[in-house]
């Protein structure tokens, strides 16, 4: 696309020139730049290649699944991120940067406290675009605890019915 609309500033020992590009895809592109001067000399050309990037990238997380109630005081998370048009993509879990494989893999080991715990994955790429991606996992230790079980009626007579009631905790 070629740009017709320059507007150009005197700035100190020349002019600084800027223009608005049409609305470009996301992928990369590469700008070439030509200058004269009033007496026709021409500068050599100069080109930049740049990345448009609009998109942020993709996270799949496949463990832990959400709501998870777990005895276990560890949990690995592990995914997978991927971004088209800006790698590589970085992935944090709670903060802590985790190593990415080339194929957008990653896990990490997180400790957990007892009661209710939130792991925040967020993937981030080289365009500064992120995904986050939230999880809930609770550690429930305690053991349940039997407070009461009776037999109606007590004592039975043999070979009648009669019920068991159990109340437990947790």
């Amino acid at each position: 696309t070629v740009v017709s609309t320059v507007t150009k500033t005197a700035i100190d020992g020349g002019y600084k020139c800027t223009c608005t590009s049409p609305t470009l895809k996301d992928g990369s592109h590469t700008i070439s730049v030509k200058a004269s001067d009033n007496d026709g000399n021409a500068a050599a050309a100069k080109t930049a290649t740049f990345t448009v990037d609009t998109v942020p990238p993709t996270l799949q997380i496949t463990a832990p699944s959400n709501g998870l109630i777990t005895n276990k005081k560890t949990v690995t998370v592990s995914g997978k991120t991927d971004d088209v048009s800006s790698k590589p993509v970085t992935v944090t879990v709670n903060g802590a940067t985790v190593t990415v494989g080339t194929d957008g893999t990653f896990t990490k080991d997180v400790t957990l406290a007892e009661g209710a715990n939130t792991i925040t994955i967020v993937a981030k790429d080289k365009a500064g675009k992120t995904t986050t991606v939230t999880r809930k996992v609770t550690v429930d230790t305690s053991a349940p605890v039997i407070k009461s079980v009776t037999l109606t009626p007590n004592p039975v007579d043999c070979g009648k019915t009669f019920i068991i009631a159990v109340e437990i905790t947790d």
